[in-house]
């Protein structure tokens, strides 16, 4: 593969700690906001309504982004964490244990501890997540099944944030892909997924990383094929504008699931 060739979220040139500081890094401003912040405003004020609730949730984001997690942790007791890229599952890791040189996302926790009206306590929110993460387990899409012999609970919830783009690479491994996720969701359970509209790259460090095009049209039809009712939708346009990336917008779904497919 030549230098100048896009690569691919499972290759070894994505450094996920890097990804994260480049977008949602503390010291940034529009980006973070817009990436970071919002989609925690969004699942608070969603989780905090009580149309969306239970005991397990599943995550999938990307990269070393625990950002989710940190509203999550006070709605649901129970988090499995799903990743595809080995070497964001070791910075996740490396994040749960706490270790010397982890990815520091104590701003993250931080806007979630403000949103519920806290100005403090982001420390203990953090254990809280750590607390509740019960498992970190690969989604190896270049398996038929990318669980391989893991078995999951069925969960009441499942919220993707910007991996499915991340990692397809045509629209038919998307809806795939997400027929797969929803397995693991119970039938009257609830799909959030939190999407970038119209990307087609993002650089980490040198590399551009190619990513799947696509528009809240095709999110609704692959929901509806995986099984799920859209219940609500929205999209707010990119104030983001830097040749690092070329999202359009960020859609925002929340669907139920109504069948089996």
């Amino acid at each position: 593969m030549s230098s100048t060739e896009q690569k691919h979220y499972l290759d070894k040139e994505l450094d996920p700690c890097l990804h994260f500081d480049t977008y949602i890094g503390a010291d940034k401003t529009i980006s973070k906001k817009e990436l970071l912040e919002e989609p925690q405003r969004f699942l608070y004020k969603l989780f905090s309504s009580g149309s969306v609730k239970g005991e397990t949730l599943i995550i999938i984001s990307i990269s070393s982004n625990m950002s989710e997690n940190f509203v999550a942790a006070d709605f649901f007791k129970n988090i499995i964490l799903l990743e595809s890229s080995d070497s964001s599952i070791k910075a996740i890791e490396s994040w749960i244990r706490n270790e010397p040189g982890a990815v520091e996302q104590s701003h993250a926790a931080e806007f979630a501890c403000s949103l519920k009206g806290q100005s403090t306590g982001h420390k203990k929110q953090e254990e809280k997540v750590r607390k509740a993460i019960k498992q970190v387990v690969k989604w190896d899409i270049t398996k038929e099944n990318p669980l391989g012999a893991v078995v999951l609970p069925q969960a009441d919830c499942i919220v993707i944030v910007y991996h499915l783009e991340a990692i397809c690479k045509d629209n038919d491994m998307y809806i795939n892909l997400l027929k797969k996720l929803l397995s693991h969701l119970k039938i009257g359970g609830h799909l959030v997924m939190i999407a970038g509209i119209n990307m087609s790259y993002y650089m980490v460090g040198q590399y551009k990383f190619g990513a799947l095009a696509h528009n809240e049209e095709f999110m609704q039809k692959a929901v509806t094929e995986a099984g799920c009712t859209v219940v609500s939708t929205e999209t707010h346009r990119s104030k983001f504008k830097s040749p690092l990336i070329d999202y359009e917008s960020i859609a925002y779904f929340v669907c139920r699931k109504d069948r089996v497919v």
